[in-house]
């Protein structure tokens, strides 16, 4: 009976614990503070998840006030901790205890411009060119061979020799080289089981990008900064001298001259783990004055400058007002 009472007693705590964690997830949920460390589009997840914690740590509750030991153990033969020490109980529990207590206990942080100075800031044109250098792309842009040819096939050239040839076309796809670079063979084929890659509709940035070249002053909004951003990055040509206005924190690298400065945002695809600082390059006299992390208003006009050996997009910046950090200071990728 002893034993009984004592079994239950660790299923309750276990119980309990799961109950922590479901209140901790309701306070992040009811806050809108769990932006602060995931991406809207998995939000479905957080829901499950403390749905599932609930019933589960509600179920634990229950079952520890069953008098049979049959209730309360699985028979699995194993021995789940009931011959443990207090010290290696409080040991174990503590593990899943503390995060429950600092969450409730300690302000949620912002990633700030410490981070970048361990990541660097993320520009789009680098990434893709970066990628289209390494063969991941095929096409017009895929680069030339050594004999001058175009080193990509167009999509419509493969569409016909397939349906041409269907039974040939998949024999010289599978005997012939690879086309992306083996820096990229590393690269996941898959997403994780129950992550979905949400496609944008289909010709969204094509009139996303004729909506922004039509605009007066181009408005870069939280909802649509890295489709905005990245069309400027790519297609910078047809912006030089269009006015822009944006929010960001202030970030400076080592090699900026005074008026130099970086307008960032952190943008998530996930979760604060894989967080990645977009930013655009601007100039303004007087510069020198603010602070990293200091948040800005800017609003100027687009240019091109050499950086890096990268052509990049650059603010000759106007007008510049300080502001508050936005409520929500993270952008978020969501195609």
């Amino acid at each position: 009976m002893e034993s009984n009472r004592d079994y239950g007693f660790h299923i309750y705590l276990r119980g309990i614990i799961l109950l922590g964690f479901t209140l901790l997830f309701f306070k992040l949920l009811a806050t809108g503070n769990i932006t602060n460390f995931i991406a809207p589009r998995m939000m479905p997840f957080m829901y499950f998840a403390a749905g599932t914690l609930f019933i589960l740590g509600i179920v634990q509750i229950w079952r520890s006030g069953s008098k049979d030991k049959e209730e309360l153990v699985c028979n699995c033969g194993f021995d789940h901790g009931e011959s443990s020490t207090p010290i290696q109980s409080i040991l174990i529990y503590s593990m899943f205890v503390f995060p429950v207590v600092t969450g409730f206990m300690f302000p949620e942080n912002i990633l700030d411009s410490s981070i970048i100075d361990k990541r660097g800031f993320t520009n789009s044109k680098q990434i893709v060119e970066q990628r289209e250098q390494a063969g991941a792309f095929d096409g017009p842009s895929g680069g030339t061979t050594e004999d001058g040819g175009n080193g990509g096939e167009s999509e419509t050239s493969r569409a016909e020799a397939y349906l041409d040839d269907p039974e040939g076309y998949m024999e010289d796809q599978e005997s012939g080289a690879p086309e992306i670079d083996e820096q990229l063979a590393d690269a996941p084929l898959e997403h994780p089981e129950g992550f979905e890659l949400q496609e944008p509709p289909e010709g969204y940035y094509e009139e996303l990008k004729a909506e922004m070249l039509e605009m007066d002053t181009i408005v870069v909004d939280d909802e649509r900064y890295i489709p905005m951003m990245n069309i400027i990055d790519m297609s910078i040509d047809e912006f030089v001298g269009k006015k822009i206005e944006m929010i960001g924190f202030v970030y400076r690298e080592a090699d900026f001259t005074e008026n130099q400065f970086v307008v960032a945002r952190f943008g998530l695809s996930c979760c604060v783990a894989d967080a990645s600082v977009y930013g655009t390059l601007s100039t303004m006299s007087g510069a020198g004055d603010l602070q990293n992390d200091d948040w800005v208003k800017i609003s100027g006009t687009l240019t091109t400058t050499q950086y890096n050996n990268w052509t990049l997009p650059y603010v000759e910046v106007e007008t510049l007002e300080k502001v508050e950090q936005p409520e929500s200071p993270y952008i978020y990728e969501y195609y």
